[in-house]
C-alpha cells in the first residue's frame, strides 16, 4: 500500500533524524512530505522507529493511507519528472 507521510518536528536534531528514517522507506515529495510504498509490517517498523524520536507534546506526524482505487485515480499535471521506484531497500 502507498502511504503519504507528513510531519512537523520542532527540534532540528529530531527533524533530521525523522527525515533520515523516512528516506529509507520512501521518496521525499516536499520538504516534510514523503510517499512510501510498503507492507503493513514495514509501516509498523517505521512507526516504532519514529516514536523513539518524536516528542508527542511538540511534534506531529500524519500517515495517510492511499488505497488502490485512489492510486488509479491519481492525476499528474505538468511536465516535470518524478521518479517513483517500485521497491525500497530498508537499511
Amino acid at each position: 500500500m502507498i502511504y503519504f507521510i507528513s510531519y512537523d518536528v520542532s527540534n532540528p536534531k529530531r527533524l533530521n533524524k525523522v527525515a533520515k528514517i523516512l528516506e529509507n522507506f520512501g521518496i521525499r515529495i516536499q520538504f516534510s512530505f514523503f510517499e512510501c510504498e510498503m507492507e503493513k509490517e514495514q509501516l509498523e517498523e517505521l512507526k516504532a522507529s519514529l516514536l523513539e524520536i518524536l516528542d508527542k507534546k511538540e511534534d506531529s506526524l500524519l500517515i495517510y493511507p492511499l488505497c488502490e482505487d485512489c492510486v488509479s485515480k491519481t492525476t499528474s499535471l505538468g511536465e516535470g519528472n518524478i521518479f517513483i521506484p517500485k521497491t525500497f531497500e530498508i537499511l
